[in-house]
């Protein structure tokens, strides 16, 4: 009987995770928008660049063990690679924890929601890849996602 119970759970939250994301690889990926920036200014740089966005919330342990990820991530690609860490909460709380003294990623504040609407995100942590295309080319639970993989996302 547990082990119907364990199975049962296990497919509703498969189930639940399935539902909860919006945007589909090969896609054109929602924009960025109405946030409150924390980071300097995400500028979108002259020749089109693949980004990836990382939804965050500061109480998720995972999420928390991101973000030295990201940064090495956006430091060793940065020339291939924008990051921006993306979350709901309000810039003051969470300033202090996504800002560093050598930052190589993005932060902004998306109270309102807006852009976690647009991309559906309704559970964190998520990540969505945009290639230069502007079209989404991976998205998905970024836990264990590394550079080397990202590069071979970025390069298809």
């Amino acid at each position: 009987m547990k082990r119907l119970v364990s199975i049962v759970v296990l497919l509703v939250a498969a189930m639940w995770s399935l539902w909860g994301q919006r945007v589909e690889v090969g896609a054109k990926a929602p924009r960025i928008r109405e946030v409150e920036w924390i980071s300097d200014k995400f500028e979108n740089p002259a020749t089109p660049m693949p980004m990836l966005v990382e939804f965050f919330h500061s109480t998720n342990s995972d999420c928390r063990a991101r973000i030295d990820v990201c940064n090495e991530i956006a430091k060793h690609l940065r020339h291939e690679l924008k990051v921006v860490m993306l979350t709901r909460e309000p810039a003051e709380q969470v300033a202090s924890m996504l800002l560093h003294e050598y930052q190589y990623f993005y932060v902004a504040s998306d109270e309102r929601g807006d852009t976690f609407r647009a991309f559906g995100v309704n559970h964190v942590p998520y990540a969505v890849v945009v290639g230069a295309s502007g079209k989404v080319v991976w998205c998905g639970n970024p836990v264990g996602l590394t550079t080397e993989q990202l590069k071979k996302i970025i390069q298809q």
